[in-house]
């Protein structure tokens, strides 16, 4: 179980409606728990505010992707990534592994099949 202020559980809630919006409770879920991943792991900064605002990590936080300047309305996709938020946040233990992710598609410098842990949706997890 996590114990985060308001204001990071708000910007993981921002992360996973501009990252996983359109996708299923469980895709928003990893989504969540990929930052947490990198937040416990010491090659990343050790808050939630400061791996989701690091430069280049996830993209609708770049300035140039058009979800940068975008917020949420209080509508349903929201509130169900406010509920995948506090279901990772709440849980015992990690639902991935995965530090990384990417929608399929996409081929990025970093990719490594042999990383793969899962796909949900249209996102593919590694652990790198």
């Amino acid at each position: 179980m996590w114990k985060v202020d308001l204001l990071d559980r708000f910007l993981l809630c921002l992360c996973v409606w501009r990252e996983a919006r359109g996708e299923s409770a469980r895709g928003k879920q990893m989504v969540a728990q990929v930052v947490l991943n990198r937040v416990a792991d010491a090659r990343w900064p050790n808050t939630i505010r400061d791996v989701i605002v690091q430069p280049k990590q996830f993209s609708a936080f770049n300035a140039t992707d058009p979800n940068a300047i975008l917020f949420p309305h209080h509508d349903q996709g929201w509130q169900d990534c406010v509920e995948a938020v506090d279901t990772v946040l709440l849980s015992q233990s990690p639902i991935t592994t995965a530090n990384h992710y990417h929608v399929e598609g996409l081929l990025p410098h970093w990719k490594d099949d042999a990383k793969l842990v899962d796909q949900h949706g249209h996102h593919v997890f590694y652990a790198l």
